[in-house]
């Protein structure tokens, strides 16, 4: 199949649109854009994950209470779900557990990531949060914790202490899958 470009008018956008790259199908889409003459076309890959980034942050706006391990499971399995690299975030609260920020710190290979304990302190003490619940990716789709996932958490903890932030739970995402390190008391 030879590439193609799906361009489609607004009562049209009900059938289903495809994308077509190279010489395999890669995408059924039956979302739609507007392009620059008003013309709706499929979205692409792209553009519907840029989308779906807002809507993700519009559920999470800052002040959401993390008031259980689901919560924060919930929250990073739709941050961090289908990343291709081990992806290292944190979500700094207030005394009150609710969010302040989210920041993916660090990003690494598809097996591992480098955390340096000092940008995690740095970031905390930049936006004032009295905690933190860390979170990173598993491409594996392995959802158990490595020897590494304790020692970083144990590591991180220790030096979080020193400035009054208390760590509250690590999050592993595995695909769709989400675990509480906290629940399996490893934190």
């Amino acid at each position: 199949m030879s590439q193609q470009s799906i361009s489609t008018s607004f009562s049209e956008s009900e059938e289903t649109a495809l994308e077509a790259v190279g010489a395999s199908i890669s995408f059924f889409s039956h979302l739609h854009v507007r392009d620059t003459q008003g013309n709706y076309v499929m979205a692409s890959v792209s553009q519907i994950l840029t989308e779906a980034t807002r809507a993700i942050d519009f559920r999470y706006p800052a002040g959401t209470v993390f008031e259980s391990s689901e919560v924060s499971e919930e929250f990073f399995r739709a941050k961090l779900a289908g990343r291709e690299r081990e992806t290292f975030a944190v979500a700094f609260l207030n005394n009150q557990h609710q969010l302040i920020a989210y920041e993916e710190l660090f990003m690494g290979s598809i097996a591992s990531t480098e955390v340096h304990p000092r940008e995690v302190v740095r970031a905390a003490l930049r936006l004032n949060a009295e905690a933190v619940i860390l979170s990173h990716n598993h491409p594996s789709f392995s959802t158990e914790p490595s020897r590494a996932d304790v020692q970083i958490t144990v590591r991180l903890k220790k030096a979080l202490e020193l400035v009054a932030v208390r760590v509250i739970d690590h999050i592993i995402v595995a695909g769709n899958e989400a675990v509480s390190m906290a629940r399996k008391g490893l934190v």
